[in-house]
């Protein structure tokens, strides 16, 4: 999903005014906008493909063709076609573009937008393999399935003042077409078929991110509205993620730059203090003093998206070391068989021989590649995936779970739960200066709001059924299915 302020920032002020009845998202075609601001599109098929033009007749395009934008005109070759256009492959066959594979048509536009509309459900299962990285957990999967069904059906919403549901990147979700779907994916689709998470009887906003960092945000702290069922939670199960901990740096310069993105100056910049923390010991703002003696309050999440999200990767900023869990989420054998280049031979040799166990899917492997530091995260993460393999495989079936329902190893005694991770500092803490760089260290990754992904995850390791997992993230919220 997305980590874009100005975008979620509208689309936050839609879902949380408007009331969006389960009654009114019936099960219905999905519009997904795949590109804008193209002049030539490049389509194909192993099958033969029709056109229908505005006029609502057909033309064979046969099994490739190229479109073109001419003013009000698609055209391909010497015809030209009113837009908008709808393309489909005879016999249901897949369409192709951009290197990959779609099922529905594809509509260009009168903008020469291109979308692919497709069934609801055909769409979800394009989703959930690129949404859920590593985390492959059947109740996991069930749980992704349905916060991404009721996320594009409350977008469809207002479809009518954009033309499309949502767009095919993480400002929406993740979507990569019909080739991207394995069997098992597929598979929690289908379980879930129709299943929405609604409130008071309504759909509900389902934002969702990868890591809270031991503390889940109240939507107030981000994106101003106080909703019942997105307020901030504990997370109940001890789990280490890729961005359990991060550093970055900002050297006064860059701090007196990000003030200015903001609009907002106080010259050079002496001392960055967190001002205030929610309950889950979030940051909510932090304080800017500068040398003149000015200062400047800033909203934390505000922060956050100026400094930039994969820099700043949450709000929650620690003190020293995070506490972790001695075994990290399972996940199924991946067929990843490439290793990235690793400095440590040591390192090397056991992430190789981890891979061959598959241990690491080929998201986790590129993720390796293009961020060697790391490394030596995700080789602590793979050993612990092998003790709780080892330990899974001696276990017996977790029973089934009633609706909401808690198993009983999860629900611990405050003190047990208050101990699951280290969260947050302290208002008044003083971000450090060290060598010339104000020295920001936090936990988790994402906006922080509703559902944390690997948090999810680690309960579903634990027995959690899935409407049991929405119900902790969307306090008070249900799962529904609709017609």
């Amino acid at each position: 999903m997305t980590h874009k302020f100005s975008f979620l920032f509208a689309l936050a002020i839609f879902c949380l005014l408007s009331l969006c009845p389960v009654r009114a998202a019936e099960a219905r075609d999905v519009y997904v906008r795949l590109s804008a601001g193209a002049s030539k599109i490049t389509l194909a098929s192993d099958a033969n493909m029709t056109l229908v033009d505005a006029s609502k007749k057909k033309h064979s395009l046969g099994k490739s063709a190229v479109l073109v934008k001419s003013g009000s005109h698609a055209a391909v070759g010497k015809s030209r076609y009113a837009l908008p256009v709808r393309v489909v492959s005879d016999k249901g066959g897949l369409l192709k573009y951009g290197g990959r594979s779609y099922r529905g048509a594809m509509l260009l536009d009168k903008s020469f937008a291109l979308v692919n509309v497709l069934g609801l459900e055909d769409y979800v299962k394009g989703v959930l393999p690129a949404e859920i990285g590593s985390l492959r957990s059947w109740e996991y999967l069930r749980v992704q399935a349905i916060i991404s069904r009721t996320y594009v059906l409350r977008r469809s919403m207002s479809r009518s003042s954009r033309g499309y549901d949502v767009v095919d990147t993480a400002s929406d979700q993740v979507y990569r077409g019909a080739g991207s779907e394995t069997a098992l994916t597929n598979r929690a689709v289908d379980d879930t078929a129709g299943e929405v998470v609604t409130y008071g009887g309504d759909l509900a906003f389902t934002p969702f991110h990868s890591d809270s960092g031991g503390h889940t945000a109240d939507n107030a702290h981000v994106w101003g509205s106080r909703v019942p069922y997105l307020r901030g939670v504990r997370e109940l199960a001890e789990y280490k993620s890729p961005n359990h901990e991060w550093t970055f740096k900002l050297t006064p310069a860059q701090a007196r730059s990000v003030l200015s993105k903001l609009k907002l100056n106080v010259g050079d910049v002496k001392e960055i203090k967190v001002s205030e923390v929610d309950a889950g010991g979030r940051a909510v703002s932090l304080t800017f003093r500068g040398a003149n003696g000015k200062s400047a309050a800033v909203d934390a999440d505000s922060l956050r998206n100026a400094v930039g999200v994969n820099l700043m990767k949450s709000t929650m900023l620690i003190n020293g070391a995070v506490k972790t869990s001695k075994a990290a989420p399972q996940t199924t054998k991946s067929t990843a068989t490439v290793l990235p280049t690793l400095t440590a031979p040591s390192d090397d040799d056991t992430l190789s021989q981890m891979t061959s166990e598959g241990i690491f899917t080929t998201y986790e492997l590129m993720d390796m590649l293009r961020n060697p530091d790391s490394k030596k995260n995700y080789l602590a993460i793979g050993l612990q995936r092998r003790a709780s393999k080892a330990k899974a495989s001696k276990k017996a079936d977790v029973p089934a779970l009633s609706e909401f329902s808690a198993p009983k190893a999860a629900k611990a005694s405050k003190e047990k739960t208050a101990s699951v991770r280290k969260t947050g500092v302290e208002a008044g803490y003083v971000i450090p200066f060290e060598n010339g760089a104000f020295v920001f260290r936090g936990s988790g990754w994402g906006h922080g709001v509703g559902l944390s992904q690997w948090g999810a995850m680690a309960l579903a390791e634990q027995g959690w059924k899935a409407e049991a997992i929405l119900g902790h993230y969307y306090p008070g919220a249900k799962v529904k299915k609709i017609k």
